[in-house]
């Protein structure tokens, strides 16, 4: 016969494990962002056009007229928020397709990614998380 700390062990060992997927099953999505990180002595200059054929809330939001503008202060990171989830595969792609080309400039270089598969190249390469891709962080230097 059993004692009575077995039942209340496992009760308690019941409830743990429980509470345990309920929390995993129902926890909020991260944020999802794209962060520039200005490693240079000078401020950046960020330029991101959106398209006309643009479905994204978040890249509407930001937007002033057809692009999102911003500077970046030397040593310093902007960040651009772009709705709750993951970088998975599709919402990258999903991204780009609202995106016409990105401009990076620096006192010295301007770097102006045009076409969809460099767009989604620097943006798929740059994906950051440990278990989830909640991030994209793009380095200026």
């Amino acid at each position: 016969m059993r004692n009575k700390y077995y039942y209340k062990m496992r009760n308690i060992l019941k409830f743990s494990t429980l509470t345990f997927f309920l929390l995993f099953l129902v926890s909020c999505d991260p944020s999802r962002d794209i962060n520039f990180i200005n490693k240079t002595e000078s401020p950046i200059k960020i330029k991101i056009k959106v398209g006309a054929n643009n479905t994204s809330e978040s890249l509407k939001k930001a937007s002033v007229g057809d692009s999102i503008v911003f500077k970046v202060a030397p040593n310093a990171t902007q960040n651009l928020y772009c709705g709750m989830g993951t970088w998975s595969e599709n919402e990258v792609d999903e991204k780009v397709k609202g995106i016409e080309n990105i401009e990076i400039e620096t006192k010295d270089i301007k770097t102006i990614y045009k076409s969809t598969n460099s767009i989604t190249k620097i943006l798929k390469d740059n994906r950051k998380g440990w278990w989830w891709k909640t991030k994209i962080e793009i380095e200026v230097e």
